[in-house]
């Protein structure tokens, strides 16, 4: 799904990339599962300095489409729905050191910009 460049992903960006790969699967349990996750990491104190912000980004995210109104539906069409996945993709593409990977695949109907 990302092609990478040598670098070390944040905990925060293997998240977000885990919830991708279940939404790009339409894996709705998998889906939910990949959520509480990203809500356990969220609420663990100590990120450091960027990662910080990352995590912050991370529980918006995931508290805002893990609490959407009759659930999150893969294909969703809705806007809310379909910036928090942008914002997933941005996360996604995020390494320790701040420089950005190069995204070579995004989840079905969802293209930053879009």
């Amino acid at each position: 799904m990302l092609e990478t460049l040598p670098s070390r992903m944040t905990a925060p960006a293997r998240q977000a990339e885990n919830i991708l790969r279940a939404w790009r699967r339409r894996d709705t349990v998998a889906l939910r599962a990949e959520f509480e996750k990203g809500l356990t990491l969220c609420a663990a104190p100590g990120a450091p300095g960027a990662e910080e912000e990352q995590v912050d980004l991370l529980h918006a995210v995931v508290a805002k489409l893990d609490g959407y109104p009759g659930g999150v539906r893969p294909k969703s069409a809705d806007p809310v729905v379909r910036l928090c996945i942008t914002l997933l993709l941005h996360l996604a593409t995020q390494s320790e050191w701040g420089a950005s990977r190069r995204l070579a695949a995004a989840p079905r109907g969802v293209t930053p910009g879009n």
